[in-house]
């Protein structure tokens, strides 16, 4: 009996020299492959009409940087994104939103958009987990002062974008639409054609909020009123859709 005993320890030590390194092998695959979710973070930009405050004067530093880099960012592009046009109040929406993505392709950096087309899928404003199919669409938002919102999830321990989307305000104090500037006019000079409701232009507002995709933050100085990113968005407005020197410089120093 104990000769048996003997036998059967030597032949399970054996066996486990093999089958124990496996095991730790298939533990330490499983954990490289990243099954367990990531830590993602939820970020929100929310686009205000302009309020009847002053914004907070401007330091005057030697060389003026006119943008805030939140430090995220895309590192997969194309970043490929769908346009949702139910419930649009505005016929060629989806013509502005193009435009607007296209205006930060053209600013000189390594940035590259990609149209997916229109979809069903419906931009995730109150959801716990983002679908990774970035989405720009509409819906009523809770706060009438808000035209717009971009919500982005990115990853806390790589600080990369995994999801963005952005939602126009239905509200019915907005009056939408995709404005014309005519030939030649200066698009920082050019006004929408003002009605009693407040006057938003699809392309202004979705320039401004584009950059919010690249992860560029909302400015709030009077040095910084001119340019795409200034964080509140006038009546009328047109001046958004071209970009500024600030939006430009920020634009380049994260996609170089």
């Amino acid at each position: 009996m104990l000769h048996f005993l003997r036998r059967a320890l030597i032949i399970f030590s054996v066996l486990a020299l093999f089958i124990l390194p496996s095991a730790g092998a298939l533990t330490a695959a499983d954990n490289g492959q990243g099954k367990d979710p990531p830590d993602l973070e939820r970020i929100v930009f929310v686009h205000p009409k302009v309020k009847d405050v002053k914004p907070s004067p401007a330091k005057p530093p030697k060389e003026p940087v006119l943008y805030s880099y939140s430090r995220y960012h895309w590192s997969n592009l194309p970043v490929t994104y769908y346009y949702n046009p139910s419930s649009s109040p505005v016929s060629n929406a989806q013509d502005g939103v193009i435009a607007s993505f296209e205006a930060w392709e053209a600013a000189g950096s390594g940035v590259d958009f990609t149209f997916g087309g229109t979809t069903d899928v419906l931009p995730g404003l109150d959801v716990s987990v983002p679908d990774y199919k970035n989405v720009v669409g509409w819906a009523p938002l809770n706060d009438p002062g808000s035209v717009a919102i971009t919500i982005i999830w990115s990853n806390t321990r790589t600080k990369l974008v995994v999801d963005t989307d952005t939602i126009f305000n239905l509200d019915s104090g907005y009056a939408w639409v995709q404005g014309t500037i005519s030939v030649g006019a200066d698009p920082d000079l050019a006004q929408l054609t003002n009605t009693s409701a407040y006057d938003v232009d699809v392309q202004n507002i979705m320039t401004h909020e584009a950059g919010h995709w690249l992860v560029l933050n909302d400015l709030y100085t009077d040095a910084a009123s001119e340019q795409t990113m200034y964080g509140y968005a006038s009546d009328s407005e047109l001046k958004k859709r071209s970009l500024e020197t600030g939006d430009i410089a920020g634009v380049n120093k994260i996609y170089p």
